[in-house]
Order: C-alpha cells, then sequence, then structure tokens
C-alpha cells in the first residue's frame, strides 16, 4: 500500500511509525526528530533530539541534527555549543568543523571560524565550501590578501567551481578594484554564460568606472535573463538614469 503525504505535519506523524529492529531507541528517536526537522518542526525536533541525547550520549546522529536545527533558527550560540560536544566524540569528521566554522561566521565571530574552517580543510582538502567560508572569515578579519590567495587557488584548482569566481569579484568590488572585478565576472561567463548574476556585476563594475556605454550593454544583458527580481528594479532605474544623464540624445540605447 502506498502512503501518500500531503503535508509537512503528516510527514512527521508517519515518522511516528518507522521503526528499525536492529536499531537502538535513540536512533529511533533522531530518525523521528529529522522528519521533524525536513517538516519545519523545528522545536519539536529540538526536543525530540534532546530526548535522544538522554537515552544515548554519544548519539552524533542527535547532536549533528540538533545542531541544524538551532542553525535554522538562527541560534547560533546553541548550535555552536552543541558542535563543540559533537566534535569531543567525533574528532575526525571535517563536516562538524565546517558547520561549527559557519555557525561562528553566523555569530559575528570571523576569528573562531576561521580556526575551525581551517580544520575542516585539513581533514578533507576537498572540501571546497570550507575553503569559500575561510575566505570569507579572512575578508571579514581584514585578511584580504589570504582571501584572494584562496579565491585564486580554487580557481586554479577547480575551475568549474563558479562561486569562487563570483566571491572574488565581488571582495574586489567592496575594495573598489572594479576592473579586476569585471575581469573575473567575464571569467565567470566564460564558464556558465548564463549566470546572470555576474552581468550585474560588469554592468555595476563599468557604472563605477564611468564606462557608461558598457554599463548600460550589461545591465539590459542582465534584464534580458532576470527580469523580474529585486535587482532587476535596480538595474532599470539605473538604466534610466544613465540614458538621462549621458546619452538623452540621438540615444540608441532601449530598456528591457
Amino acid at each position: 500500500m502506498q502512503i501518500k503525504i500531503r503535508d509537512n505535519k503528516n510527514l512527521a506523524k508517519v515518522s511516528e511509525h518507522v521503526t528499525h529492529p536492529n536499531r537502538s531507541a535513540s536512533y529511533n528517536l533522531c530518525v523521528k526528530a529529522d522528519a521533524l526537522r525536513f517538516s519545519k518542526m523545528y522545536q519539536d525536533a529540538i526536543q525530540t533530539y534532546l530526548e535522544a541525547i538522554m537515552l544515548d550520549r554519544n548519539e552524533v546522529k542527535a547532536y549533528s541534527g540538533l545542531a541544524a536545527a538551532y542553525k535554522y533558527l538562527k541560534e547560533y550560540k546553541k548550535a555552536i555549543n552543541t558542535l563543540l560536544k559533537l566534535i569531543k566524540i567525533d574528532e575526525n569528521n571535517d563536516e562538524y568543523y565546517y558547520e561549527l566554522g559557519v555557525c561562528y561566521l553566523s555569530d559575528g565571530q570571523p576569528c573562531e571560524a576561521i580556526k575551525y574552517l581551517i580544520k575542516s580543510i585539513l581533514i578533507n582538502k576537498e572540501n571546497l565550501e570550507a575553503q569559500i567560508q575561510l575566505a570569507i572569515a579572512h575578508e571579514l578579519v581584514e585578511e584580504t590578501d589570504l582571501s584572494l590567495m584562496i579565491y585564486n587557488k580554487i580557481i586554479e584548482t577547480n575551475p568549474e567551481f563558479l562561486k569562487a569566481y563570483y566571491n572574488k569579484a565581488a571582495m574586489l568590488m567592496g575594495m573598489e578594484n572594479y576592473m579586476e572585478a569585471a575581469k573575473t565576472f567575464f571569467q565567470l561567463i566564460k564558464r556558465n554564460p548564463d549566470y546572470y548574476k555576474a552581468y550585474l556585476g560588469i554592468a555595476m563594475s563599468f557604472d563605477k568606472l564611468a564606462k557608461y556605454k558598457d554599463a548600460i550593454r550589461y545591465y539590459k544583458k542582465f534584464l534580458e535573463l532576470k527580469k523580474f527580481s529585486e535587482d532587476a528594479v535596480f538595474a532599470r532605474n539605473r538604466l534610466n538614469e544613465l540614458r538621462n544623464e549621458h546619452f538623452s540624445k540621438n540615444n540608441k540605447f532601449t530598456i528591457v
């Protein structure tokens, strides 16, 4: 017989009947808690994870799920404390250190984030997300040279990992290095011509460089790909401003 799940709460109800004959009671509670968390019933999930931990203080699945629930609720300090307990149980899992680093970043503690993100990368040098977050953490403590080094290394060794190009270019814009930012955005769209945010980045960079014809061209290209968004409102308004300020006569550009 096929069970039809019609809403999120039903998923949690179904989980109550899920049993694993060869699993412990704490593990079965984690299965139920996971279903509650996936259903966005975070408080109920937290209570259930805590019950699992009461039964087994070494149940890594409970700590991991509990930290995720706290993170979704933006209770970062509780997530951090949970993850610190988790790595005492299992100190060789790069994902736990990665999540800890992300939570420290979200809690406004980039120095602590750096420490744990490095540990994540030492365990798993292929964890590109940890490398990206490490670059962000270094940027937040104004170590932009280290951030650029990390982004360049990722791009060199994993050229298809597009997030590295975008983050690097965005950081360069923040440093007011608009020409290098534009070059990096161009590298990105060479890899993926549909990466619409890169066109907006190019347009804004040219705009800052007073290359207004080029800026208009790429604002228009961005709007061709993404007509309906908050960024599209900005791009359309900026196009109007540029037309009125710089191309009011014999204007050949039209707004999308």
